[in-house]
C-alpha cells in the first residue's frame, strides 16, 4: 500500500473539482484497508472512503485527512434455483457489473444501467432510476467496522433503506465501510417498463416486449439524451433529491400548481419533480456561478464548464435551494455529498 501526500482529489471525481488530500491511498483487499485505517489512527487524522467519485463535491481546500480509494475487485454468482445470488466487491464498476448481469440474462438492476460509480456506493445512496431502486435487489452488505476492525454482514432490513437513503449515510455510522454487496436477481422475470419516460421511449421506438438486453440499450439511450457525458463534462449527476410531500400537502400543492410533475411515492407521500421546480419555479436560466451552471438538457444536473471551483458549484446549488424555498416553501435537499469546508 502506497500512501501519497497532497494528492489532488479533482483527479478522482467526476466533477473534476477538489483540493488536495493530505494523504491518499488505494486499497485492494481487507488487509490493506486495515493498514490504511491504522495509518489514519497513528496520524490522528480523519478518513474518507472514495469509490468512483461520482456523487461528491470536494472543497477547494481538499480533505485534511486520509482518502482511501476502494479498489477491491471481483464478482461471483450462485444459482439457488428460484433466484441467482450475485456478489460484487465494492471497487467494481457499477455499470460493468450491471452489464455482466444483463449478459447472463439476470433481471433486477437493468434499469440502473449507465449510472457512474462503484458497487460499494450503490447501497449507501440506494441508487435508483426509471422505476428501480437498488434496495429492491440487495440481499445483504458486508461492511468493515473501522472501530472494531471486524467484518459484519448487514441484512437488507438492517441497512434501513429509504429514498436515496440508508444507514450508511448517517453520521453515526460513518465507521461502516462497504466491502461487498449481494444481489438477489432472477432469470425468469420481465423488464420493468412502467416508468413514464421508459414507456414513452419504447412506444416511440415501436418496442412492445423488450428483452433484458434491449431494455439496457433503451435505458442507456434515454440517459445519453438527457444527461452529460462525464468523459467530456464535469458533473456529479443529479444534484438534488426530488422532494417528498405528505399526500394531503401534495393535493394542496397540485391545486396551486396544476402543471407540476408529481408522482405517487408511497401510500402516504407524493414525489415532486425537482427538475420541474428548478425549471418552472426557479427559472433555470437565471442561475450560474462562474463556470458552474445548470445543464442545458436537465435542470437537476449541475455541471463544471472546465474551470468551476467547488465554491462556484456549492454557491450555485445554494442559490437554487434558497430561491425555491423562498418562492414556494419547498426545500430541495442535496443528493450530492459535500466533503470538506464550504462555509
Amino acid at each position: 500500500m502506497n500512501i501519497q501526500e497532497n494528492e489532488p482529489i479533482a483527479r478522482h471525481t467526476t466533477f473534476r473539482i477538489g483540493g488536495p488530500a493530505r494523504y491518499f491511498c488505494g486499497v485492494s483487499n481487507e488487509a490493506e484497508l486495515k493498514e490504511a485505517l491504522l495509518f489514519a489512527e497513528k496520524q490522528a487524522v480523519p478518513f474518507f472512503v472514495l469509490g468512483g467519485g461520482s456523487n461528491i463535491l470536494v472543497s477547494d481546500n481538499g480533505f485534511q485527512g486520509l482518502v482511501i480509494k476502494m479498489c477491491l475487485r471481483g464478482k461471483e454468482y450462485s444459482d439457488d434455483g428460484s433466484f441467482v445470488r450475485a456478489i460484487a466487491q465494492a471497487g467494481e464498476s457499477w455499470d460493468s457489473f450491471v452489464e455482466d448481469t444483463v449478459l447472463r440474462g439476470l433481471y433486477g438492476i437493468e434499469n440502473l444501467s449507465a449510472i457512474p460509480g462503484t458497487v460499494g456506493a450503490s447501497p449507501i445512496q440506494n441508487i435508483g432510476a426509471y422505476g428501480q431502486e437498488v434496495k429492491d435487489t440487495i440481499e445483504w452488505v458486508d461492511v468493515f467496522d473501522s472501530k472494531t476492525h471486524e467484518v459484519r454482514r448487514l441484512s437488507n432490513t438492517e441497512c434501513a433503506f429509504a429514498y436515496r437513503q440508508s444507514i450508511f449515510k448517517k453520521e453515526e455510522n460513518k465507521h461502516l465501510i462497504v466491502l461487498r454487496v449481494a444481489f438477489h436477481l432472477s432469470a425468469n422475470a420481465r423488464p420493468n417498463t412502467h416508468y413514464h419516460g421508459v414507456s414513452e421511449y419504447l412506444l416511440e421506438k415501436g418496442i412492445i416486449d423488450p428483452n433484458i438486453a434491449r431494455m439496457r440499450e433503451a435505458i442507456i439511450d434515454i440517459r445519453k439524451k438527457k444527461l452529460p457525458d462525464i468523459r467530456e463534462i464535469g458533473t456529479a449527476g443529479s444534484f438534488f433529491k426530488n422532494p417528498l410531500l405528505p399526500r394531503a400537502h401534495g393535493h394542496i400543492f397540485k391545486n396551486l400548481f396544476p402543471e407540476a410533475q408529481m408522482y405517487p411515492h408511497t401510500d402516504t407521500h407524493d414525489k415532486i419533480s425537482a427538475a420541474w421546480l428548478i425549471k418552472y419555479v426557479g427559472g433555470e436560466k437565471r442561475f450560474r456561478r462562474g463556470d458552474a451552471a445548470i445543464y442545458v438538457r436537465q435542470p437537476l444536473v449541475l455541471v463544471n464548464h472546465h474551470r468551476a471551483t467547488a465554491k462556484d458549484v456549492f454557491d450555485l446549488a445554494y442559490d437554487i435551494q434558497s430561491h425555491i424555498k423562498k418562492e414556494i416553501g419547498v426545500t430541495l435537499e442535496f443528493e450530492v455529498e459535500t466533503i470538506g469546508e464550504f462555509l
